[in-house]
């Protein structure tokens, strides 16, 4: 394994690259984002459950995999109907430290909060205020597996207060896996995760954080040094940074020095001590050994069986009778029958007959049909529900909503690609004064039947991001859209 050095305060590549900062260092910046298709997904993903939901976006990636700077990104990108608080876990020692933060940037005076003895009491009354001038309060918390117990227990609580039915605070959270002491939060949590990148997307993004500090050239690796970052680093973004920093340091990654081990002379001696174990065993128990082989031999008695004749086998012997079909035999019988009774009834039995014999024909040529792989039917795929099929569903159903778009066109080419059929529909609702477009797949009775059904999507389906909802907040949407109009 390697060894990575650490970034200094001033690069000498610094001067040499003619940058106006160090663009592999730990600072999160929003200029230095990387929009990825996977990541730009993952935003819009979360833009959309802040604005168009009550749903908490739980944010889960490995170490170094861009959570802070795809939540300052979110933060940068939220509109006016937003009042967003970042919350950096190392900032927070106490609850009080974070009443402190969140009181001040969701607009409490500061002579209200020097005269208050209940902190979280001004704060629930301030969320109030600002639901109903409406303003959605947003608190982005990053880290949140580092804050302290007592200060994680807080925030929930404010997580679970409502007004009016309707939840006071909207969150965005990040960890690096998921945490059962959310437990408390877990119908309004929606688990969204961030891919690392890709091999075709290293060199993007190396040359991403270059121009975000003044880089005017070519990207200053080469196509095999991007390869071995991205098979060092397995495309961990914080991992590229350490390794793009050494290169143009001019440091080659040190490797540990694997610790030698003689085999050699180990098999040489363990051999050796095996043998000598085994001939002092020898001589210790050699009175037992040659008792072993002294022993007389008893004799074995041979028992004759006596023979058996054969008996004669019985020879069945099989009359030449012609072999005919059934078919043919139930035609004889029918025919014989009909020999037997007068002319005029011969008649009708006759065309009887003939009628079996005709529904017969057309029974095999239909099931010969049938067989015939050429004549396969293929039905139609059937094109997706509407916002009055939505509207029928059960309130506390739930659906997975897999994309949005500005563009309706963008829709239908979602549907056409991934080739989505049955229960699957498509609505519209407003955002930020303008139409939005979106797809909805599957009908379940509860949450968890909807996920373990989503276990078994087939490709590439399974690969989308999704969004578990629930009918009802579906159809408040179809039906404010349609108030509006």
């Amino acid at each position: 394994m390697s060894e990575l050095a650490s970034p200094s305060a001033e690069p000498n590549y610094i001067s040499r690259l003619a940058l106006q900062s160090a663009p592999y260092n730990e600072a999160v910046d929003a200029n230095s984002f990387y929009s990825g298709k996977q990541i730009e997904q993952r935003l819009n993903l979360l833009l959309h459950l802040v604005q168009a939901s009550n749903q908490i976006g739980f944010l889960v990636a490995a170490p170094g995999a861009g959570k802070s700077c795809l939540l300052t990104q979110l933060q940068a990108r939220s509109d006016d109907g937003l009042r967003v608080c970042f919350i950096a876990s190392k900032s927070v020692v106490d609850v009080a430290s974070l009443l402190s933060q969140c009181l001040r940037i969701f607009g409490v005076d500061e002579r209200e909060i020097s005269m208050s003895n209940d902190a979280a009491t001004l704060l629930k009354n301030r969320l109030i205020q600002l639901q109903k001038i409406n303003i959605k309060p947003l608190l982005l918390i990053d880290d949140i597996d580092k804050l302290p117990v007592e200060v994680l227990q807080e925030v929930t609580n404010w997580l679970l207060w409502q007004q009016d039915g309707t939840y006071l605070l909207q969150a965005i959270l990040s960890a690096k896996s998921e945490m059962t002491t959310l437990n408390a939060l877990q119908e309004r949590m929606q688990i969204v995760d961030l891919p690392v990148l890709s091999e075709t997307e290293v060199a993007a993004y190396l040359m991403q954080r270059l121009t975000s500090v003044g880089y005017q050239g070519e990207l200053p690796f080469t196509a095999k040094e991007t390869k071995r970052f991205y098979r060092q680093s397995l495309g961990n973004p914080a991992a590229l940074n350490h390794l793009a920093h050494q290169k143009l340091l001019g440091i080659s990654p040190t490797l540990i020095r694997p610790v030698k081990i003689n085999f050699s002379g180990m098999l040489r001696w363990t051999g050796l001590s095996i043998l000598a174990i085994s001939l002092i065993s020898l001589l210790i128990f050699q009175d037992k050994v040659n008792q072993l082989f002294d022993t007389e031999q008893q004799s074995v008695d041979v028992i004759d069986l006596p023979y058996l004749k054969s008996e004669e086998l019985a020879t069945v012997v099989v009359d030449d009778d012609p072999v005919i079909s059934s078919e043919q035999a139930e035609r004889d019988e029918l025919q014989a029958l009909v020999d037997e009774i007068p002319l005029t009834e011969a008649v009708e039995v006759n065309a009887s007959i003939e009628a079996t014999v005709t529904e017969t024909t057309m029974v095999k040529t239909i099931t010969e049909l049938a067989g015939n792989t050429d004549n396969k039917w293929i039905p139609e795929q059937t094109e997706g529900h509407q916002q009055d099929w939505i509207l029928q569903q059960r309130a506390t159903n739930y659906t997975f909503q897999l994309m949005g778009s500005w563009e309706h066109e963008e829709v239908s080419e979602f549907i056409d690609k991934y080739a989505l059929t049955g229960e699957v529909a498509e609505f519209e609702s407003l955002r930020n004064g303008r139409v939005w477009y979106a797809v909805i797949y599957g009908v379940y009775d509860s949450k968890q039947a909807a996920l373990e059904a989503s276990n078994v999507w087939p490709a590439p389906l399974n690969t989308l991001p999704s969004w578990l909802r629930r009918f009802d907040s579906v159809q408040k949407q179809i039906i404010k859209k349609a108030q509006a109009q």
